[in-house]
This record gives structure tokens, sequence and C-alpha cells, in this order.
């Protein structure tokens, strides 16, 4: 079952300037290759070793290349009682969002 919320690309410095937290779950080699300055860098296959890491009372964006993997994460996230929203488009559209 999908239980994603969703933030659009343009609207996540609005987002990050209300103190949610972004989180990027791409692999090491896409995080080398670019990412946002406020994003913490958190692997798919490690966010579930990390849960706990994480506060019930913040917010949090996840971001991937495209929005797959970080719907993923969004939803476990959420189905562990975390306020957690995908990035639509993930990586792909916040670099046609930031170009705008």
């Amino acid at each position: 079952m999908d239980n994603n919320e969703t933030i659009a690309a343009e609207n996540l410095e609005s987002h990050l300037s209300d103190d949610y937290k972004l989180i990027d779950v791409r692999e090491q080699d896409e995080w080398d290759a670019g990412h946002h300055s406020e994003a913490i860098h958190i692997p798919m296959g490690t966010i579930h070793q990390k849960i706990d890491d994480f506060k019930k009372n913040d917010n949090y964006i996840i971001i991937c290349r495209s929005g797959a993997r970080s719907g993923k994460v969004s939803s476990f996230m959420k189905n562990e009682g975390l306020n957690s929203f995908n990035l639509t488009g993930g990586m792909k559209e916040l670099s046609l969002a930031l170009k705008k």
C-alpha cells in the first residue's frame, strides 16, 4: 500500500527553511556525482539500521534519483511512525526546478 505524501521539487527550499530534513538515499557514487548542500546521505540499504536515529517530531523529505527508491523509503519510514515525504521526481526533477 502506498501511503506516501509527496513534496514537489519546486517547493523543496521552502520546506527546508521550515526545518524539514532532506535525506538522500542514493548510492555513494550517485552522491559523489552531486547532491543538495543540505542533504544528509543515508543509502537506502542502511535505512533499516539507522531508523532509531530519526526523531518522531521531525519532518523528513526523502530523495533519490527519480523518486522510486525514495518512495519506498518514505513509505517504510511512515510505517515506522515518522513524518516522511517523498520528493516527486527526485534529483532529476530537482535539477530542473533549480534551473528555473
